[in-house]
């Protein structure tokens, strides 16, 4: 649980027979005695302690999760690469990334492709909590109206929160297990199961479309921001309005609608302004924390960060995971950003390491502050309107938005592109570099493959690290090609067991195309890390 985020216990055993350990109940109620909810402080313990995601710790010798996060997100990305630094006994953690990291067809499988399960974990967690959401949204509105127990502001913010988190649940769902958002072939694409009423329904559930799926998202967190209106936040770790607008502002530009996009975003700037002015961060320093002014919401934990660093003191220790050579690429010298979010390892000095989050092992600890992939900054908003502007055609408008942003990261002299062409190509490329680890690469990579406009895939290769006795034996390589199928992941086995009726994509097989037995690890010497 957030350690900023007030503990709550009250509810928590009477929501304890909500847990979904059967697979084919995945949508059905949150199940809780209804008559000892009685006021909007029982609505909003509910809400606190099992509507939002809650941070945790992880512990890569033993794979052990203890908080709710999506932390396979990043690796199916070009963002990372597992060294084969296995020093430590990290083969669990490993093994539980494998079938992401390598694309299988079936997330279920080990690296031994033995079908071990665990992948309906994140399916089950995400509308676990929808279920939590769609009981608060019920129980606000059934509040008696003139009850001096029910403040009515209160309850307003409570069913806006509900809303924006629903509605930022669904999202994710869409973007993990259906295609990405084409406007021409959404009203046809399958999206996911929608339910959006506290009952419960023994029905083989199907899928919706990818457009009404999309619909219904717009639809919540335009009702979050009617109910936020005026109310402000608690702190970074509650929804507000703003965080309901930039999250609308994203799924409008993954829709392909610029100027909705645009309209929101810039609201959001108009709002409040703030970046983080990279100039003043010290080499090394964590920036993505909750003192920073650019951040509107946060949830969950930023357990990927452990890899990134080498723990052991007594002798120098490679990195289980680090940034890979494509990422590093993006960035140029005189990119601030370059020695903020990434650098070497404190203690070995091993380049190509994640400083952004958790900074050097001496800092490590902060994995409570900020969440990897539920987290909302001003810096998304400078970033959709100056791609919706582009797209627009309104080019000029497009770089200065990107001035503004890009004097908080750079240090030198920088060009901007003069055609449309490459100045979505900059954009997409800011993107990535500003976002690194934080769940929006795998999302941004699915919706380049549709943009009406300019459609861009690219080719991705990872190698697997397998050991023997607890040390690195050998590498074996896994491609995902352009326009890959793959880019959607499968409605998991155990899910599909009892609900077949949902159906699943086709993802293709996937063969290892090269095996090394040498580890390289790459260290500039010359570099200014």
């Amino acid at each position: 649980m957030n350690l900023f985020r007030k503990t709550i216990y009250s509810l928590t055993a009477l929501a304890a027979t909500s847990v979904l350990e059967a697979c084919d109940s995945f949508l059905q109620e949150y199940s809780q005695d209804l008559a000892k909810v009685e006021t909007w402080e029982d609505l909003d313990e509910l809400l606190v302690g099992e509507g939002y995601f809650q941070s945790g710790s992880l512990d890569p010798e033993n794979g052990s999760e203890s908080g709710e996060n999506i932390d396979f997100l990043h690796f199916m990305t070009d963002e990372v690469t597992m060294t084969g630094g296995i020093d430590m006994d990290i083969s669990n953690y490993y093994d539980h990334m494998f079938p992401y990291y390598t694309w299988q067809s079936d997330t279920g499988v080990n690296n031994k492709f033995n079908y071990q399960g665990g992948d309906e974990e994140t399916f089950n967690l995400l509308y676990r909590k929808i279920n939590v959401c769609n009981s608060v949204i019920a129980l606000a509105d059934d509040q008696p109206i003139h009850d001096p127990k029910n403040d009515p502001i209160q309850k307003r913010r409570i069913k806006g929160e509900a809303q924006f988190l629903r509605a930022f649940y669904y999202f994710m769902l869409t973007n993990l297990y259906a295609e990405p958002y084409n406007p021409s072939t959404a009203e046809s694409t399958p999206g996911v199961p929608l339910k959006f009423t506290e009952n419960v329904e023994d029905i083989e559930f199907t899928r919706s479309s990818l457009k009404e799926c999309y619909g219904k998202i717009i639809e919540d967190l335009t009702g979050a921001m009617t109910n936020l209106e005026g109310i402000t936040g608690q702190s970074i770790y509650f929804a507000d309005k703003r965080s309901a607008e930039i999250l609308l502002a994203r799924v409008y530009l993954y829709m392909q609608d610029h100027k909705n996009a645009a309209v929101h975003a810039e609201a959001v700037i108009d709002t409040d302004r703030s970046l983080l002015n990279l100039h003043t961060v010290s080499k090394g320093s964590p920036t993505l924390v909750a003192s920073n002014p650019e951040i509107i919401f946060t949830m969950g934990s930023y357990e990927i960060a452990y890899s990134f660093h080498n723990f052991k003191s007594w002798y120098p220790e490679i990195p289980l995971i680090e940034i890979s050579q494509y990422m590093l690429g993006l960035y140029t010298r005189d990119d601030l950003r370059m020695t903020r979010y990434i650098g070497k390892t404190e203690r070995g000095g091993y380049a190509r390491a994640f400083i952004k989050y958790d900074g050097f092992s001496s800092t490590y600890g902060k994995w409570y502050e900020t969440g990897s992939v539920f987290t909302l900054r001003n810096s998304e908003a400078y970033l959709i309107l100056a791609e919706s502007q582009a797209m627009l055609g309104k080019d000029d408008d497009a770089r200065n938005t990107l001035k503004t942003f890009l004097s908080k990261r750079m240090s030198g002299e920088y060009t901007l592109p003069q055609s449309n062409e490459e100045l979505i190509r900059f954009i997409r490329e800011e993107n990535a570099r500003e976002f690194l680890i934080e769940g929006h690469r795998w999302f941004d990579l699915r919706r380049y493959t549709v943009d009406m406009r300019y459609p861009w895939s690219k080719e991705i290769s990872h190698p697997y690290p397998y050991q023997d006795n607890y040390k690195f034996d050998h590498f074996e390589w896994y491609r995902l090609e352009k326009n890959d199928a793959a880019y959607t992941l499968p409605i998991p086995r155990k899910i599909l067991q009892f609900q077949i009726s949902l159906g699943s994509v086709a993802r293709p097989e996937r063969k290892l195309y090269d095996t090394t037995y040498e580890m390289e690890y790459e260290d500039d010497e010359d570099d200014d890390y």
